[in-house]
């Protein structure tokens, strides 16, 4: 019984530990995809995927990391909706989007188009 506790316990610490990890690791890079992004006009949206690289030089997926905080430097131009994983065009204009995981920071710029001075 009490090996079969010690397992268990051991096996909950290892469980946290591993959940921890991701922020933790020395990471070289990140970014978001696609890159460049143009919305052609307000109410149109793009869907995004964060990417980064860790100190292992192993590529991962971080888009939905708890750990990954991404925001718009004008949410009336640009929102980020971080549950859908996608920027929802608000107002013709142009805003830089942060994304930061543990270290790294990345910036892209997107651009809302105004659909009244395209030309047809």
């Amino acid at each position: 019984m009490a090996i079969m506790r010690s397992l268990i316990r051991a096996a909950f610490v290892f469980g946290i530990f591993t959940l921890a990890v991701p922020a933790g690791i020395n990471w070289k890079t990140i970014w978001l995809e696609p890159n460049p992004i143009i919305l052609q006009s307000p109410g149109s949206f793009a869907p995004y995927v964060v990417k980064g690289i860790d100190g292992s030089d192993v590529k991962a997926d971080l888009t939905h990391s708890p750990h990954l905080k991404i925001s718009s430097s004008d949410e009336n131009i640009v929102f980020v909706d971080r549950k859908s994983a996608r920027l929802i065009a608000k107002a013709p204009g142009r805003v830089e989007i942060r994304i930061s995981f543990s270290e790294c920071t990345s910036l892209i710029t997107v651009t809302v188009l105004d659909p009244s001075r395209q030309s047809k």
